[in-house]
């Protein structure tokens, strides 16, 4: 039987990397990267592309909707990531988190992209995320890549990667130490940790072996099985 494989990354200035660069090779495209004043160009590997969705919230900023409307997936990705590498200052800035996911390779083209379509919306835009992916099918090794953003949107741009946590009275929640009498502030990070990752990976098992078993197939692994072997 085989195994489903699923690796997370995160895309960061830190590590040398232009989020541009990033997205211009995934989507097979040529993308201009604002604030390096470089071009990037993959179309080279145009054939591997087999889909490509921007898949937003519900609720999306009058900026957003304006630098990405009425444009293709690839430029809307582009438009998204140039404000996202405007927007973060820092010089070692994480930019993206990215999911590298085999699919099921029993499935058709359509069916895997209902399959991504399914665990995109319960997991990521349901939660304020914007996920950029595609879908690659190299030499019959069907992959996605999958980029997500790493702070919520607001109406000037993006808001805070950590978000104070509140008890059931809307106060901020403390942890009390020695020589903190009012006890020290505990945030967490939007976009999740490593926790939240687990979930995920529980989350794709579950919902690829559903569309697995609608399509006729047996199931592979039961979610708990599939995260405790570290895929």
């Amino acid at each position: 039987m085989a195994i489903m494989f699923v690796r997370a990354q995160v895309i960061s200035r830190g590590a040398g990397r232009s989020i541009v660069s990033a997205a211009a090779y995934r989507h097979r495209a040529r993308m201009m990267d604002e604030q390096a004043g470089t071009s990037f160009s993959y179309r080279g590997g145009a054939s591997e592309l087999m889909h490509e969705e921007l898949a937003l919230p519900e609720q999306i900023p009058a900026w957003l909707h304006q630098a990405i409307g009425g444009q293709s997936v690839a430029k809307a990705s582009e438009a998204l990531w140039n404000a996202v590498d405007a927007f973060e200052k820092r010089v070692d800035a994480q930019l993206a988190r990215e999911l590298i996911i085999a699919l099921p390779e029993e499935l058709t083209r359509a069916e895997n992209i209902a399959l991504v379509r399914d665990f995109v919306r319960d997991n990521l835009t349901s939660n304020g995320m914007i996920a950029d992916w595609v879908y690659h099918d190299k030499d019959g090794n069907p992959h996605i890549h999958l980029m997500m953003t790493l702070r919520p949107l607001t109406e000037q741009g993006f808001g805070p990667k950590h978000m104070t946590l509140v008890g059931e009275d809307g106060a901020p929640l403390r942890v009390v130490r020695p020589g903190q009498p009012n006890g020290k502030i505990i945030y967490e990070r939007w976009a999740g940790d490593k926790e939240t990752l687990k979930a995920w990976k529980i989350a794709w098992a579950e919902t690829a072996n559903r569309h697995l078993a609608l399509a006729g197939h047996e199931i592979r692994l039961d979610g708990r099985s599939y995260a405790e072997q570290g895929f």
